[in-house]
């Protein structure tokens, strides 16, 4: 598709996400569609810059939903999850390992959910010690838009890391690896058999982190009697670039 100009009021473009966008005698403040995407883009007088748009890629319907749930639509959420039944031992651990991707590359905006079936603590640390290739890696994370073809940028506990993948933990495998805690996030007590308990607020905007760029985190419940007791760790994020 060629670009097309309209003009009226003001200077405005039309094309496709794989087009090149015009430079040459536009406008500081003109504005284009690309009409597949439903990114609106301006020009500053040197180059385009994008802001948000006005319709969703899938659908073609007003933007209205939040940002979250746009990020479904446009391939960038993911999730994955982490079940076991612990030994019936005191202070028992379970956990999620990854590495963010680096600095520069896409921000993970994260929620954590956990859950118990006997009384437990879960906990988030942020730059933690822990040896490398121990632990169960290349456990899959799945993006929420099943159609989609885009990958997470987080990183496994392989010899060589694997990008797209998380590293699941036993207590035998946490004690294996020299655990050191880092930077303890949030710790705060599962009440047993309670269901999933959100790491932080009741809204999405109180219980989100930004993850480091390139930071280890171990993501954990301990248990808190002697019992054999069910874990389960759920991670959902989405992965967005902050705009120049």
């Amino acid at each position: 598709m060629a670009v097309s100009r309209v003009t009226s009021t003001g200077e405005r473009f039309h094309c496709l996400k794989a087009d090149t966008k015009p430079t040459s005698g536009v406008n500081v403040g003109a504005q284009l569609l690309e009409t597949d995407t439903g990114g609106i883009w301006e020009y500053n007088g040197t180059a385009w810059v994008a802001i948000l748009p006005v319709v969703d890629k899938t659908t073609l319907a007003l933007n209205t939903i939040d940002y979250a749930h746009h990020e479904i639509h446009g391939g960038s959420s993911f999730s994955t999850e982490y079940s076991i039944t612990t030994a019936a031992t005191t202070g028992h651990r379970t956990g999620i390992y990854l590495q963010a991707g680096p600095k520069g590359a896409a921000l993970c905006h994260m929620v954590v959910q956990f859950s118990a079936s006997f009384a437990a603590i879960y906990s988030i640390h942020e730059d933690v010690t822990f040896t490398a290739n121990i632990g169960t890696h290349g456990v899959p994370i799945y993006n929420r838009y099943r159609d989609s073809i885009k990958v997470s940028t987080v990183f496994d506990n392989a010899t060589t890391p694997v990008v797209n993948k998380v590293t699941t933990l036993t207590e035998a495998e946490i004690a294996a690896g020299g655990f050191a805690a880092g930077t303890v996030l949030r710790t705060a007590p599962l009440t047993a058999g309670s269901g999933p308990k959100a790491a932080g607020g009741s809204a999405r905007g109180s219980q989100e982190y930004i993850l480091g760029g390139g930071k280890k985190y171990i993501f954990m419940i301990t248990n808190s009697g002697n019992n054999a007791n069910v874990h389960h760790i759920l991670l959902d994020w989405y992965e967005h670039t902050n705009r120049p």
